[in-house]
């Protein structure tokens, strides 16, 4: 099976990523020292010994996030580490179908590297088999029915949908799956459409849209490179025109456009809009929403605090929510699956005035995006305080 990393989930979040990429930019990460690293990321880059540099036990994040690669003694950053760390340089969905489409078995970034060995797509394979079930009308799959189905098929992961559906039908399934492989498969379980629940994944997109983004996703081609690093680079050199080609509008997906759901029809062509699209898309994840009001059922209103069941008592929800992360990120996952901790019920009315309130912000800020979890979660609050300044 393919490999990855393991019990480092936590690292391999969007959010957590746009941090390291930022310090990778002015630092190596090969020679950097547990203190200064987690100084600035906060994360904890265990253990806490001298005699462990991050370097030591945390290459694999670095290098198969496509943040770094190896230079003589030391490291340094890719055109994707400068992306992911600019202000709204790339989204969630746009990183993670780029992932999948460069990430290759044997990997550049691991010592079984062979430039010569035929390369497998196992992340570009995971997209495209759920992709296909959802195409024809299965939008939840298994991690072990993925992984399963890659080890019987042979497939590259350039191969087209009837061919995918051939071997959907074939009905692979396995008791016990590698514990890389399920990793990494729950790292791009980040991508905006998708949500995990333990060992499923469900695809929250129409089978028409589904079928349109299958056909768009092929593998990062090219004469690959006999050294792995050169490698690395020579990939993540082709992340702007791998990007360009693909169109994550989900058009006939239920999303409603960026001006309707409350952001102004000034920015919507703007540089941020990508990025609000993926924050709304994330917020509409029909799978999401169930799973959050499963576990939230109060009809309590996070941001004007009206309960909606008396004010409409005749439908028992009308509440939104509302993803408190920065507009490029999509939704968290644990081992556990797609994380709700991010997520705030509120009702239409505000849910559009606190999307209106956020480009106010940016605009007055000059961004084009939140730059962490708390700055994001700061301005909703100031948006609260806002609103009950002119309230009472």
């Amino acid at each position: 099976m393919w490999s990855w990393d393991q019990g480092r989930l936590d690292y391999f979040q969007f959010d957590n990523l746009k941090k390291i990429a930022k310090f990778a930019l002015n630092n190596d990460l090969r020679l950097t020292d547990r203190k200064t690293l987690h100084g600035v990321t906060r994360l904890p880059f265990l253990p806490d010994d001298d005699r462990y540099p991050p370097w030591r036990n945390y290459s694999r994040v670095f290098g198969l996030s496509l943040i770094c690669a190896r230079v003589g003694t030391g490291s340094r950053p890719t055109k994707i580490a400068q992306l992911l760390a600019s202000d709204g340089g790339v989204t969630t969905d746009e990183y993670f179908h780029f992932l999948c489409e460069a990430t290759t078995d044997p990997s550049p970034v691991l010592q079984d590297w062979n430039h010569a060995t035929v390369r497998r797509y196992p992340l570009l394979f995971s997209l495209k088999f759920m992709l296909a079930r959802a195409a024809v009308g299965v939008f939840t799959t298994s991690i072990s029915e993925i992984v399963a189905s890659y080890g019987a098929s042979g497939f590259v992961g350039d191969e087209d949908q009837a061919a995918f559906v051939d071997l959907i039908n074939e009905g692979h399934d396995a008791d016990k799956v590698d514990r890389q492989a399920a990793e990494s498969i729950q790292v791009i379980a980040q991508i905006s459409y998708l949500s995990l629940d333990k060992r499923e994944l469900t695809v929250s997109l129409t089978k028409e849209d589904a079928a349109n983004l299958f056909d768009q996703l092929d593998p990062i081609g090219g004469d690959p490179l006999r050294d792995g690093a050169e490698e690395v680079f020579r990939i993540t050199d082709l992340f702007e025109s791998a990007v360009d080609n693909l169109e994550l509008d989900y058009a006939t997906t239920a999303v409603s456009d960026v001006e309707e759901a409350g952001f102004s029809a000034t920015t919507t062509f703007a540089e941020g809009a990508k990025s609000r699209k993926t924050h709304l898309i994330i917020e509409r994840n029909g799978k999401i929403r169930l799973e959050f009001f499963k576990t939230n059922p109060s009809p309590v209103c996070d941001f004007c605090e009206t309960d909606t069941s008396k004010t409409y008592p005749w439908t028992p929800r009308i509440l939104d929510i509302h993803h408190l992360l920065p507009l490029c990120s999509g939704a968290r996952t644990s081992k556990d699956g797609t994380m709700l901790d991010d997520l705030v019920a509120v009702c239409p009315t505000c849910h559009r005035g606190i999307h209106r309130f956020y480009d106010a912000w940016l605009k007055n800020s000059g961004q084009r995006d939140f730059l962490d979890a708390e700055q994001a979660k700061v301005v909703y609050g100031e948006a609260k305080g806002a609103y009950k300044a002119a309230t009472t």
